[in-house]
């Protein structure tokens, strides 16, 4: 003889199925967004390593729309640091190089330099953005190097 299951047993099992989904989901979507805010962390600071050491020489890169002609040291440096942070939009005004005349000035040889980048970070799992203001992690890095004695 066959038997008949209840149908409210049934019932029961999609509803406790629905709420443990949803914990699952919330839980795993948390885990890869703060792997992401980690990612974008590790890879700003990075960028900002990386365009320190090419400012402590003082060099320039070549200007992508002018052949033969090279970059100011400023859009050097910014153009150094957005190149190394893939996959991420690091606006020009976001990055700040102070030297001993004040902000906009990479010093010259033997000189100070401080590199700041200011990166806010949009969240995108509803679990996780209320924890931040306005849904925003702001990421601030900044770097402090000494120039190199180079050729001015």
């Amino acid at each position: 003889m066959i038997k008949k299951q209840n149908i409210g047993n049934r019932g029961n099992a999609v509803i406790e199925f629905s709420i443990v989904l949803l914990v699952f989901m919330g839980l795993i979507l948390s885990v890869f967004e703060f792997g992401r805010l980690f990612y974008i962390q590790f890879a700003i600071h990075s960028a900002v390593r990386e365009a320190s050491r090419f400012t402590v020489t003082g060099n320039t890169l070549p200007d992508p729309d002018n052949p033969g002609e090279f970059l100011s040291r400023m859009e050097s440096i910014v153009s150094k640091v957005q190149n190394l942070a893939p996959g991420l939009d690091v606006d020009a005004s976001n990055v700040i190089i102070t030297g001993p005349n004040g902000p906009g000035d990479p010093g010259g040889p033997g000189d100070v330099v401080t590199i700041r980048v200011d990166y806010d970070i949009d969240l995108l799992t509803p679990i996780i953005k209320p924890l931040f203001e306005g849904g925003v992690h702001h990421y601030s890095v900044a770097i402090v190097a000494q120039n190199e004695l180079f050729d001015d």
